[in-house]
């Protein structure tokens, strides 16, 4: 028996007992469960509009009696089994800022490994699979030109937020293992058909296409088996770049991986960096759910996963969000109190203050926000090394909840809790640095040049990546963003077959460094968990 759904304007038919947030994530509008559809995290929050079920277990956990009373259910613990009218709240999107983040690798040498069109257009598709998003350009095989850029969610995320979420639904069984699979394939065929939309371009006109993600999103994507990766020692079934024939797309060149955790879009950024050229000693971060961190020195390259999980997405937080309207995007204490900026286009606050930019109304915070937020709590005394926080400074007036939280803006504060979550993300990340650097045998000093890839790492403050540890105490001025530099080793690869070998050659040559397995892992991840001590006000 199928019934029916209404959500943002639109109808559907969905079998009755389908939990509410799949029947959503497979017709739109799109929500989000980062916690595995566990009913934990409040993140697939829905209101039904009229009479409302009866609360599941989980809902009388994570929600108010007066939430409950207004209508609002966990969606992905909400098995339609009669019609409904829900309303999504929030309405989830992608960054924004990711969708302009194509265009970063510099002039390429034209020379298609793909034949061209005799006659007409040939194009050409990057695709870089990521655990949260996926991002494509299409190109002039020809000239190299890129014509259209887009980024979409990863559907996939309705199975968890993290690799090892999904790939635990993946291994249940073929049927898991495929719907995850067709999830990602169908987004990416609809990336594709809206980037031809945007040029008038026909499906036919696309010869050849790119793919590059961490291994888990490259195995699904390609269907491989995945079954190897949930379990140690994490061997991908395939690690060298090869074509495939994926239905549904042109001759598709898959970058090579490194490891179980460290994939193609690390290959990838390393070739947009030139990591395989000059004599800089360099260190590449990726700061995402999946991070990698990547070190070249003395003409070796180092590789490691660190894996911050999606606090910095705006998971695990419990007020966190992707950077868009409404969010938080900035903090910082300027002697007295902390000033928030929020990101404009949302609602507007009737009262204007709390500490915000204009009237914005803040309703969450995204992943600069969280980073410059701690920095600020560390500077204003309110927090101490440890991640605790304190009655201390002038600003100890925004502390809340007896102590356990602080009031960044009308409505939206940061738990206790969350900054334990930021620990244990930035704890990961800055480990896995001090694990390369040890294995190298150099300190932070040596470092010529920082690059941080990825949406995230293109839009955090610098200083406030080394106020809180996330990076080593380096100058700021030796930091520099470089975006979604997957995509842009996609592209290479895509245009020339000199980058391809180029990467093929990166990935046999890096050295991967095992952090769980490193004598030294636990204590440095221990020391990396606590903040740079401070002088409040300094």
């Amino acid at each position: 028996m199928n019934v029916q759904v209404k959500a943002a304007g639109r109808t559907f038919s969905v079998p009755s007992g389908m939990p509410l947030a799949r029947a959503l994530n497979q017709h739109e509008p799109f929500v989000e469960t980062p916690c595995g559809a566990r009913g934990q995290c409040r993140k697939c929050l829905v209101r039904v509009l009229g009479e409302a079920p009866e609360p599941t277990p989980a809902d009388l956990e994570q929600l108010t009696p007066a939430e409950l009373a207004q209508g609002f259910r966990l969606s992905c613990q909400l098995r339609v089994d009669r019609d409904l009218e829900v309303a999504v709240v929030p309405a989830v999107t992608l960054d924004p800022r990711k969708a302009r983040l194509g265009a970063l690798a510099g002039p390429a040498e034209v020379d298609p490994w793909a034949p061209l069109n005799p006659t007409g257009r040939s194009l050409g598709f990057a695709l870089d699979v990521g655990t949260t998003g996926i991002a494509g350009a299409l190109l002039d095989l020809r000239t190299g030109e890129e014509l259209a850029v887009h980024a979409s969610l990863n559907p996939q995320a309705v199975y968890g937020a993290d690799l090892m979420t999904r790939l635990s639904h993946a291994i249940q069984g073929e049927e898991q293992k495929g719907e995850l699979t067709r999830l990602v394939r169908d987004a990416a065929q609809a990336l594709l058909g809206r980037l031809l939309g945007k040029v008038g371009a026909r499906p036919e006109e696309v010869t050849a296409a790119s793919l590059v993600g961490n291994t888990a999103m490259h195995h699904l994507f390609l269907g491989l088996p995945v079954e190897q990766l949930a379990v140690a020692p994490y061997t991908p079934a395939v690690t060298e770049g090869r074509v495939f024939e994926v239905p549904g797309f042109p001759a598709l060149y898959a970058l090579p991986v490194i490891a179980g955790f460290v994939g193609a879009d690390a290959v990838a950024a390393a070739l947009a960096a030139g990591l395989d050229a000059g004599e800089e000693t360099v260190l590449l971060v990726d700061v995402g759910t999946n991070g990698e961190v990547l070190l070249r020195h003395a003409g070796r390259l180092y590789a490691c996963s660190a894996p911050a999980g999606p606090a910095f997405e705006g998971g695990e937080i419990s007020q966190g969000m992707r950077a868009g309207p409404g969010a938080i995007e900035a903090v910082r204490f300027d002697g007295r109190d902390l000033v928030v900026t929020v990101i404009p286009g949302g609602p507007r606050s009737a009262a204007g203050g709390g500490g915000g930019s204009g009237t914005e109304a803040a309703r969450g915070i995204c992943g600069s926000g969280l980073l410059d937020a701690a920095a600020a709590l560390l500077e204003a005394g309110l927090m101490d090394e440890t991640g605790r926080l304190t009655h201390a400074g002038p600003a100890a007036h925004r502390l809340a909840e007896g102590g356990r939280a602080v009031t960044l803006a009308p409505g939206v504060q940061l738990t206790q809790k969350d900054l334990r979550s930021l620990q244990l993300a930035k704890g990961a990340i800055r480990s896995g640095i001090e694990v390369l650097l040890r294995v190298a045998g150099i300190g932070p000093a040596r470092l010529d040049k920082v690059l941080l890839a990825g949406a995230f790492g293109n839009y955090l403050r610098r200083e406030s990546a080394v106020a809180t540890g996330l990076l080593p105490p380096v100058d700021p001025g030796r930091i520099q963003p470089i975006g979604n530099a997957a995509i842009a080793g996609a592209k290479l690869a895509l245009l020339s077959r000199s980058a391809r070998d180029r990467a093929e050659a990166l990935a046999r040559g890096a050295r991967f460094v095992e952090l769980a397995t490193h004598p030294d892992f636990e204590e440095v991840f221990m020391e990396a968990l606590n903040f740079p001590r401070v002088r409040p006000g300094a």
